[in-house]
C-alpha cells in the first residue's frame, strides 16, 4: 500500500484519461467494496488494512474528485522528478491556494439575482437547526440550481443532493462533508459555523454515533 501511496488513479482503478463522473462513480464503488458493511473484505485484510485502504481511498477522491487539485496532480505525476510528498492531499491543496494569489483576480459574482421576500429572510435568521430540507429550500429561494450550486462550490452534484437529502450512505467520510455543508452555507449567505454544527450533529445521529 504504501509502495501506491500517491498512485491515486490506482487506487480507484480508473484510467488517467476518464471523465470526471466516471471518478466519483468509481469512488462509490471502492468504498462499497472496502466498507466494514461487506464482511467479505475481512477474509482479505484485517481490520486495520481495510481501515488503511478506505483513508487511501478518501484520499485518492479528495485529489481527483476536485478539478483544480486533479489538474496539479496530473502536472506534477508527469514531471520527470516528483517527490511522493508533492502530490499528497495537503500538498496539492496548498499549491493550488498559492496559484489563486499569484493569478490576476477576476470579477466573480457567486449570486444569483432573486427576488427578496422579507418573510423569509427573518425565518433564514431565525433558523437554529439546519438540514438537508432548510439547506434546499434556501437554495431554491435564492435561485440557484443544482448545477450552479455545483459550479461554484466545486462540490459534485450528486453530494449535493445527498446533503440535501440527508443521506449519509451517498456521502464520504465526515470531514469531507463538514467542509461540503460549509461551502455551500457560505455561497448561500448562511451562517456557516451555526449551519455545520447543527447539520453534523444530525448526520452523526444518523450514523448512530
Amino acid at each position: 500500500m504504501e509502495q501506491n501511496r500517491f498512485n491515486y488513479y490506482d487506487i480507484l482503478e480508473v484510467s488517467p484519461h476518464c471523465q470526471q463522473h466516471e471518478i466519483t462513480t468509481a469512488y462509490e464503488r471502492a468504498r462499497l467494496t472496502y466498507s466494514g458493511e461487506n464482511p467479505a473484505i475481512y477474509t482479505m485484510f484485517t481490520d486495520i488494512e481495510a481501515r488503511e485502504l478506505l483513508k487511501l481511498i478518501e484520499e485518492a477522491y479528495s485529489v481527483l474528485g476536485n478539478k483544480t487539485l486533479r489538474n496539479l496532480y496530473d502536472e506534477k505525476m508527469n514531471q520527470t522528478f516528483v517527490q511522493k510528498d508533492d502530490v499528497s492531499f495537503e500538498n496539492l491543496k496548498h499549491a493550488s491556494k498559492l496559484q489563486s494569489t499569484e493569478l490576476p483576480k477576476k470579477s466573480n459574482n457567486l449570486r444569483v439575482a432573486y427576488t427578496k421576500n422579507d418573510d423569509f429572510e427573518q425565518e433564514i435568521v431565525k433558523t437554529e437547526i439546519w438540514s438537508g430540507p432548510s439547506l434546499k429550500k434556501v437554495r431554491e429561494y435564492k435561485a440557484f440550481t443544482i448545477e450552479r450550486l455545483s459550479e461554484v462550490t466545486k462540490i459534485s452534484s450528486y453530494y449535493i443532493n445527498a446533503i440535501e437529502r440527508g443521506d449519509p450512505a451517498a456521502l464520504p467520510a465526515r470531514v469531507f462533508v463538514r467542509g461540503y455543508v460549509g461551502q455551500i452555507a457560505k455561497t448561500l449567505g448562511l451562517e456557516e459555523k451555526k449551519v455545520c454544527d447543527t447539520y453534523m450533529k444530525t448526520f452523526k445521529e444518523s450514523l448512530g454515533k
